[in-house]
């Protein structure tokens, strides 16, 4: 394989370039916020999820919460818009909008990738007991699959948005559409990949980064 030059640290990346929110497909709007009853929701559901409760009503969140169920009703639609809310909001407290709207300032597509990598290293140690619960509540529970679902597709959004970059760049094979790289870069930086390497098979979070660049370049520009 060709040798590949890339470096890991947030300055090279430019993350702290980025102060402010910036809406862009593939980014979760709903970052920290004061006290209000529509926090204490999400605050309240998320603490449901993370204790592994599988059988989430809204009564049960209303009740976590310290508040009615109409309360709840005057603030979200049904069960599945307050967790796709909740998880928007929890990727908002561990920084994701600013961490994508530094990824789509990347000087390059292949930066952007490359940050994309980095960012589910960083975070993904963090993220692995919410995750976790999540996976188990969204198998039975079709609020919680339809949330999930909505998470996944935005970040999809956010790898197209990536592989346009590094196609517009010149730097995507020409047998590869900008579809088929985003699906790879999708699924390659997904948090059960994350999962299966690091924490099943004890990868440590250099060799997590380095190996998946190489593959994906490998991938997307046909090194060798």
């Amino acid at each position: 394989m060709t040798s590949l030059r890339f470096s890991f640290s947030t300055t090279a990346l430019n993350f702290t370039c980025c102060k402010v929110a910036i809406r862009w497909p593939g980014v979760y709007t709903v970052s920290s916020e004061e006290v209000t009853t529509r926090s204490r929701i999400l605050q309240a559901t998320l603490s449901l999820i993370e204790r592994g409760n599988v059988a989430i009503s809204m009564s049960t969140i209303a009740k976590e919460a310290g508040l009615s169920r109409q309360a709840l009703y005057l603030t979200f639609a049904d069960k599945a818009d307050l967790f796709i809310a909740a998880l928007r909001f929890a990727d908002g407290r561990r920084g994701i909008v600013q961490e994508q709207a530094c990824i789509r300032a990347a000087k390059t597509g292949t930066d952007a990738l490359v940050a994309i990598v980095d960012l589910q290293a960083r975070l993904s140690p963090a993220y692995k007991r919410l995750a976790d619960a999540f996976e188990l509540l969204r198998r039975q529970d079709a609020a919680a699959e339809k949330a999930w679902q909505d998470r996944q597709q935005d970040r999809l959004e956010g790898c197209r948005i990536v592989a346009a970059r590094i196609s517009a760049e010149g730097d995507l094979r020409a047998d590869l559409t900008v579809e088929a790289a985003a699906d790879l870069i999708w699924s390659t930086t997904s948090s059960t990949v994350w999962d299966d390497l690091v924490v099943k098979r004890g990868w440590n979070e250099m060799n997590y980064r380095t190996h998946l660049v190489e593959l994906l370049l490998s991938w997307l520009k046909g090194s060798s």
